[in-house]
């Protein structure tokens, strides 16, 4: 059995999404936010590093999984999908003036939580020190040994300045 550290590569790439429902209420309120950075771990059954890639949702990814940290909540956005206009028109307002956990005064739960790494992944064996790369080397490599190519055609290859630095003008006569 096997610990390991599950980071996001990039800052804002942690999406944690919540499902808020009522009872007697046809739809639902969907909460986005996004955090600057977060941790969680995974635990294995063995050495083996956790199978997971960029846009994993970790709560449902197949391994046992632990909350360690979110930082820096920078964004939140929120869906409210109900049927009744006037319900949604005072959810609106409500949610302006307070947080989505206030809901829960109104009667509405949260029923379902996604938490989705959208980027590559820092994964680290906690008792080893040993980090897996989650990025798709092949890939990476494939890219680097494609030939560069101008974004323009051949035909404005001509224009291209030829100048030396720092930018010396051309002798009277030359071009």
């Amino acid at each position: 059995m096997a610990t390991w550290s599950v980071k996001p590569e990039w800052k804002k790439s942690i999406i944690e999404r919540q499902i808020w429902t009522k009872e007697g209420v046809a739809g639902y309120i969907s909460v986005e936010t996004g955090w600057r950075w977060g941790e969680f771990h995974v635990t294995t059954e063995n050495d083996t590093p956790p199978d997971l890639v960029a846009g994993v949702d970790i709560y449902n990814c197949d391994y046992e999984c632990e909350l360690v940290s979110l930082d820096d909540g920078c964004w939140e956005e929120s869906d409210i999908d109900v049927q009744d206009e006037e319900l949604r028109n005072e959810l609106e307002t409500f949610l302006e003036d307070n947080s989505v956990h206030d809901l829960e005064e109104l009667g509405w739960y949260c029923d379902d939580t996604e938490m989705i790494i959208d980027c590559d992944l820092i994964i680290e064996n906690i008792d080893t020190g040993e980090v897996v790369d989650s990025s798709n080397e092949a890939e990476a490599r494939a890219m680097l040994e494609k030939p560069t190519q101008w974004p323009w055609g051949p035909e404005l290859a001509s224009t291209i300045e030829t100048a030396k630095w720092p930018f010396d003008r051309p002798k009277e006569g030359k071009k």
